[in-house]
């Protein structure tokens, strides 16, 4: 080989090597910035009574995709949807095929309390980030998932809040009907917690199943207790059902209804009507909040789906934007596990709810709880917002 050839070989050969260089650099940089799909498990319950806030939880995180390209820190993101039915062992059964079979990078999800204590041991043996768009048990910060964190509600900072809201501000004397399973009895017991604290007393407790289509027999015993308020819990169709039926066998002129945030929301005022009207509730969220935020919100919420948004609509929406800030804060590298759940933990902003972070302890959002009363609005029903107990956190046994 002549010298002239020995040269334009290495020549060739460095600018083989120096092209191979430059394209791999390329490929780490577009991974880096997310070139490729992010896939999103949404677990959570589509059908039966409860569908309706899942439905709602799925319309949020999808408007917010809308508006950022379909996508979040530069990446596009794909969202596989599966149906628990409201069924720990169905839900279970959906979330390993997310994990296992479609290979998500992230759940989000469910909405049922007991479906999502049955995926605890599951994903903390298995490490996919989990972001919780609903369930609000306590029970599941006391399990202190290093993956999981809640951008959403916990059972004990909505309800404990009105218990001692409503023994200072309505009646000493209160009833609690919910619906017997984990999330009625968790929100009942915080509630009743604070309640009773505030110098509140209990005079009655009705626990119907989740199947009761007619409440008729629970509401005469409510009657004959005849307390100054009735404290309740119920999901879907069977708050509209509750509040229709507790307006049309007078009790509401006798004591006032005051509920969950899920028992008085747009999702269920459709099926309520003017039953729902001087209803009060405590929720992370109103439709009617005062803020640049919330007005920008509500506003592309209309435009879209031609109706008021609620909390589950507001939730999915900013449990989104947790995502987008976070992925952002590692450049999209969101399949580096360690890095994207730190910097969930590290996410502040001002949601249309209000102001929201993440407790470093028990992964819980701390946002602001809001009074909320039920009025008619040009002839709809919305939630205006009556008191406001600031930044508040989870149950505090939780940090020990």
């Amino acid at each position: 080989m002549t010298d002239q050839h020995s040269r334009r070989a290495v020549l060739g050969g460095a600018a083989a090597a120096s092209t191979a260089l430059a394209l791999e650099g390329a490929f780490k940089t577009a991974v880096a910035q997310g070139a490729d799909t992010i896939r999103i498990g949404a677990l959570n319950v589509y059908t039966k009574g409860f569908g309706v806030f899942g439905e709602a939880i799925y319309k949020g995180m999808t408007l917010y995709l809308e508006e950022h390209g379909g996508g979040i820190a530069g990446r596009k993101v794909e969202i596989i949807r599966e149906d628990d039915e409201f069924n720990p062992q169905v839900g279970l059964q959906k979330l390993r095929k997310l994990v296992e079979s479609d290979k998500v990078h992230a759940v989000m999800g469910p909405l049922g309390s007991h479906v999502a204590v049955a995926m605890v041991d599951y994903l903390r043996a298995n490490g996919t980030p989990w972001i919780i768009t609903g369930a609000g048990a306590t029970d599941l910060t006391n399990r202190k998932l290093a993956n999981m964190y809640r951008p959403t509600v916990s059972n004990w900072q909505v309800a404990y809040a009105m218990g001692e809201w409503a023994a200072k501000n309505l009646a000493k004397d209160a009833a609690i009907v919910a619906s017997d399973f984990i999330t009625g009895h968790d929100i009942a017991d915080s509630f009743k917690e604070s309640y009773l604290k505030g110098g509140g007393r209990i005079v009655k407790e009705i626990y119907p199943p989740i199947t009761a289509n007619d409440f008729s027999a629970y509401i005469s015993d409510l009657r004959a207790a005849s307390p100054g308020m009735t404290y309740v819990f119920f999901g879907g169709t069977d708050a509209a059902r509750f509040v229709k039926q507790y307006d049309q066998f007078g009790l509401k002129a006798k004591s006032t209804l005051v509920g969950f945030q899920s028992v008085l929301d747009t999702d269920t005022f459709s099926g309520q009507g003017k039953s729902a009207v001087g209803g009060l509730s405590s929720g992370i969220y109103s439709e009617l909040l005062d803020t640049p935020e919330n007005k920008a919100f509500v506003e592309k919420f209309r435009t879209k789906y031609k109706s008021s948004p609620g909390i589950f609509d507001e939730t999915g929406y900013t449990a989104m934007r947790f995502m987008d800030e976070a992925a952002k804060a590692v450049g999209g590298r969101i399949e580096d596990r360690a890095a994207f759940l730190d910097a969930f933990g590290k996410v502040k902003f001002v949601a249309p709810r209000g102001p929201v972070s993440i407790d470093p302890v028990t992964h819980q959002c701390v946002q602001n709880i809001y009074i909320r009363r039920a009025k008619e609005v040009n002839n709809e029903i919305l939630n205006e917002v009556i008191d406001v107990v600031k930044d508040v956190g989870d149950f505090p046994g939780n940090k020990a």
